[in-house]
């Protein structure tokens, strides 16, 4: 083999192991990016965090009146109500709390009950 051959070889040869280096270090890069993203899907209240909502723990002001449109107070309104209430958190904190589980049983009364979704089966 000529020193030209080799010169070729040695340069083609490092090209390949920096190659494969950089590969090597995006892959790890990559796996702990990957277990950073289920450790937040694992747990609501972080994609809840990073989705911007915060939890809530002050008391509400004594001389704010209760909104009946929010669902506060004794007497609520609801748009199309035909009498089951769906049980829903009452703060902040207590959305936090739950798991994935208790939102998709949520979601799912209150689909029953047709308080969202579209009642004519096109969702």
């Amino acid at each position: 083999m000529s020193e030209e051959e080799s010169n070729v070889a040695e340069r083609l040869m490092g090209a390949l192991i920096s190659k494969m280096e950089n590969m090597d270090s995006e892959l790890q890069i990559l796996k702990s990016e990957n277990a950073q993203f289920r450790a937040a899907i694992n747990d609501p209240s972080v994609m809840l965090r990073k989705a911007g909502f915060v939890q809530a723990r002050t008391r509400r002001p004594a001389d704010v009146v209760a909104d009946p449109f929010r669902g506060e107070g004794d007497e609520f309104i609801l748009k199309g109500f035909d009498g089951e209430v769906i049980t829903a958190p009452e703060n902040n904190a207590d959305f936090h709390a739950m798991d994935w589980s208790d939102i998709h049983q949520l979601a799912d009364q209150a689909k029953s009950v047709g308080a969202i979704g579209n009642n004519v089966g096109m969702e």
